[in-house]
């Protein structure tokens, strides 16, 4: 992971193909299943919508009870290799109006795929940090997901 001022980059190797990758971000079963950054946190997905100026509303809840909607549309999707989306946290979450962008790549790499998702435009160190966390724990959770999916 690495983190400068306004971006947080994440990157994880996985021993399936880059389809698979990319589908675990294109279908709405499947990024209900792992994007969250952490087990106890439930995601709804609102509206999703996975094509170029398609709009996507999530619902996370958290384990006290509170719920951060965060929403966005999608800017590029080029499968199985990139996508790239607007991230907004919606009041009255403590980040609200942050516009940020995350851009999502995957690479054939030794028979497996390289994920590598940057976060860019988070302007507050206090975002950079949660957003860090939070994408390591949603990997851990696709990581598991996918590695399911393969033993079955």
């Amino acid at each position: 992971m690495s983190a400068d001022r306004s971006h947080v980059e994440v990157r994880r190797r996985f021993a399936v193909e880059p389809e698979e990758v990319f589908a675990a971000f294109a279908e709405p079963e499947l990024v209900g299943r792992w994007l969250s950054p952490s087990p106890d946190i439930a995601l709804s997905l609102l509206q999703f919508d996975f094509r170029v100026g398609g709009a996507y509303r999530f619902a996370y809840r958290l384990p006290e009870g509170r719920t951060v909607i965060v929403a966005g549309s999608y800017l590029s999707i080029v499968p199985p290799s990139r996508i790239v989306f607007s991230w907004i946290i919606e009041p009255p979450d403590e980040h609200a109006g942050i516009e940020s962008e995350v851009t999502v790549t995957i690479a054939r790499d030794r028979g497996g795929a390289e994920l590598v998702i940057r976060h860019e435009k988070l302007a507050r160190i206090d975002a950079i940090k949660r957003h860090a966390g939070g994408w390591r724990g949603a990997l851990e959770q696709l990581a598991a997901m996918l590695a399911a999916a393969k033993g079955s």
